[in-house]
């Protein structure tokens, strides 16, 4: 009966009321108590994964989400929170998540999880649709068996990133309704288990990198009708390929067969083109030495790539028309001039890679209305030369540029204008560039990466035009050019710039004192991945001509990790405050007229893995402990007043007046040993600045 006031109805309230009353508390008992045994079990033994749980309705937990209507438990999110310090694995109990009746996803990543106990207990989860075990430590996939007819809703499994071993056992596609089925990065070995046929409702199938080595043709894929992805990249397929295995797979889109070295490609076949049409395809790394002629058939390709093989002569035009958004042919042995589409018809494409190869010749004058709608281009390891043409900066929408390890000359100015105001890479080393390294009218709000390193370039500019000009500049490389004059003090107005090279140059006058503005070299971030590349806060200025002390604020500058400023002519004291710089691993103003102690507190530096401060007029005992007992004599040579291992000089014996600046020529190359060190440890993420095509094309 409704109880009514006036035209008000009650029954609302009273309903309310009546489950306050019941002591309801948004969840049900049985579901928060298997949730508390869980967050025990995940911690067993001293974890403190789930501190945040607090209150009786678990809906609101952490990880934690409930159906609005029935308050039961429908998705749970526990990844990567067991402690890694606990060293053994987890063994969840299956029965803690049987409590879930209505739970349709479940993720728990990286978790430790070497597999269930009680297993076949899942059954009792109708409703689970989602299953994500990826990056856990499972070695065998038979601890996953729970039982034939169980998950009946399943469509999504993920076991990628574990440490399975051997085949892939036929109780794991029991029943299953499969739409998309993750087992990459694992260990399986042999032949693609035929079950995986029985799944005729996948839609998405990731076997990458792993160690399967049998014939690709032995396994029915003709059984997979409504397959759309398919990815074997990465292991050890062997025995001849025709592409005519997938041509009843009319719903094909995406193909991945990349790096498996021992497949021989069937590239003449002129019997049979297969129906489907792909949108992704990837034959990289397959020794392939023609292209295969089914892909003149595929005009619905959006991303090509052929990198990594042994093709030979030119790009053919209408490969170029076919991939309309991404081609990659990096690492072959393609040549000719730089590739055109046929007719010289815009091209859609937003990214080329056409590095390492053998191409030659100028640059495109034309390349803005060739390739209006780059967003990447790679050029770079090839023959070009001549100027780069200022068609380039008209690439309205380029994000990436990088022509490096070619014979290019001329002037950069006509690259950089207000129209590649979206540039954020840009990688112009080892080239014959002249002129100023940066021209002064400059404003760029997104460049993040300017290497120019290995050119011939004379001057950068004593002030800028346009202020400030890079406020996302994260690494500046002009290592061993021509520079000349005095360092800029413009560059300390970059404050997040975390790598600055200005190593091998003739720069002159005294070291700037307002480094301390750069905020990323003081405040612990440690670098910063960005396309897969990780910056490091370094700072090399060696192999110049600068004059007077180390600035005091140098000393405040305590997130860098390497500081180089060897073989120039410093003078003063070595001071102790370097001691602050304790996240240093590589210190090295080797080759310098510094004078003083090695102060004890420089042990303070345990991080240091590089530490050079021969030739020098240094003096007093070498400090001992820590990583100073890994340094051997070479640090210190040069220096006739040090005394203490690892030098045969004991402490307490005269010694000589200090050395004239020539000094022992065999020395001195002792001790460029650890000098040459910093180039690679400064740009040891960016060794190859090539940035690779499935890297970049992720951003895009």
């Amino acid at each position: 009966m409704e109880i009514t006031f006036g035209n008000s109805t009650f029954l609302p309230i009273f309903s309310l009321l009546l489950c306050i009353c019941s002591g309801c508390h948004g969840c049900m008992d049985e579901e928060r108590d298997a949730l508390l045994q869980i967050k025990a079990s995940i911690n067993s033994p001293e974890g403190t994964a789930f501190s945040s749980w607090y209150g009786e309705d678990c809906c609101q937990w952490e990880g934690v989400q409930c159906n609005a209507s029935t308050t039961r438990v429908s998705s749970i999110f526990f990844n990567y929170q067991r402690d890694p310090s606990l060293l053994k694995n987890w063994y969840p109990n299956a029965t803690l998540f049987a409590q879930f009746k209505d739970l349709e996803i479940l993720h728990l990543r990286g978790n430790q999880i070497a597999g269930f106990t009680s297993p076949e207990e899942l059954h009792s989860l109708k409703r689970l649709q989602q299953l994500n075990l990826q990056d856990n430590s499972i070695e065998n996939a038979s601890h996953l068996c729970w039982g034939k007819g169980a998950l009946p809703s399943l469509y999504y499994l993920d076991l990628s990133g574990n440490n399975l071993q051997g085949f892939i056992p036929e109780c794991l596609c029991d029943g299953l309704l499969l739409k998309q089925l993750f087992m990459f990065d694992n260990d399986l070995h042999g032949k693609i288990s035929p079950c995986l046929s029985n799944m005729t409702a996948l839609q998405y199938l990731d076997l990458s990198n792993n160690q399967f080595s049998d014939s690709l043709p032995t396994f029915p894929f003709h059984n997979l009708p409504s397959i759309d992805t398919l990815i074997l990249s990465g292991n050890k397929f062997r025995g001849k390929f025709s592409f005519s295995i997938f041509a009843n797979l009319s719903k094909l889109s995406h193909l991945d067969i990349s790096y498996n070295p021992y497949l021989e490609l069937e590239t003449e076949s002129r019997t049979c083109f297969p129906s489907i049409k792909l949108i992704e395809l990837s034959l990289a790394g397959c020794n392939l030495r023609k292209l295969p002629r089914f892909l003149s058939s595929q005009n619905s390709l959006k991303t090509l790539d052929l990198s990594d093989n042994l093709l030979e002569g030119n790009i053919p035009s209408w490969l170029m028309h076919n991939a309309t958004l991404q081609l990659w042919v990096r690492g072959n042995n393609l040549s000719g001039p730089f590739p055109k589409t046929f007719g010289n018809i815009s091209s859609r494409l937003t990214s080329l890679d056409i590095s390492n190869n053998g191409f030659y010749g100028p640059l495109l004058e034309d390349i803005h209305l060739i390739f209006p709608e780059l967003l990447y281009l790679s050029a770079s390891d090839n023959g070009f030369n001549g100027g780069i043409p200022p068609s380039f900066g008209r690439l309205k929408r380029l994000q990436s540029l990088d022509l490096s390890g070619n014979k290019l000359h001329g002037e950069i100015q006509h690259l950089l204008t207000s129209n590649t105001s979206r540039l954020q890479y840009l990688y112009l080393h080892d080239n014959n560039l002249r002129g100023d390294a940066l021209p002064r009218n400059l404003s760029f709000s997104k460049l993040e990466v300017i290497n120019l390193r290995g050119n011939l370039l004379d001057s950068l500019p004593w002030s800028l035009l346009q202020w400030p000009a890079f406020p996302q500049l994260r690494v500046l490389s002009l290592h061993g050019n021509h520079l000349e004059g005095q360092i800029p003090h413009w560059l300390c107005q970059m404050r997040h710039l975390e790598m600055l090279d200005l190593s091998r140059n003739n720069l002159s006058g005294h070291i700037p004192d307002c480094f301390d503005n750069i905020t990323s070299w003081s405040d612990f971030s440690h670098g910063h991945f960005s396309h897969g590349l990780l910056y490091l806060p370094g700072l090399d200025l060696s192999s110049n001509r600068l004059t007077g002390s180390i600035p005091v604020q140098i000393t405040q500058l305590k997130a860098l990790i390497v500081l180089n400023l060897s073989h120039n002519k410093l003078f003063g004291e070595l001071s102790p405050e370097l001691t602050k710089l304790t996240g240093l691993e590589a210190l090295d103003v080797s080759h310098n007229k510094l004078f003083g102690e090695l102060c004890p507190e420089f042990t303070n530096l345990t991080f240091l893995e590089v530490f050079n401060v021969s030739f020098n007029n240094l003096s007093g005992t070498i400090p001992v402990g820590y990583q100073f007992s890994t340094f051997d004599a070479s640090s210190y040579i040069g220096n006739p007043g040090l005394c203490g291992n690892p030098l045969s000089r004991n402490c307490g014996v005269a010694v000589e007046n200090p050395p004239k600046s020539n000094g022992n020529v065999l020395l001195s190359n002792m001790a460029t040993t650890n000098h040459l060190l910093f180039p690679c440890i400064l740009f040891l993420p960016v060794v190859n600045l090539v940035y690779l095509g499935g890297l970049i094309s992720t951003s895009f």
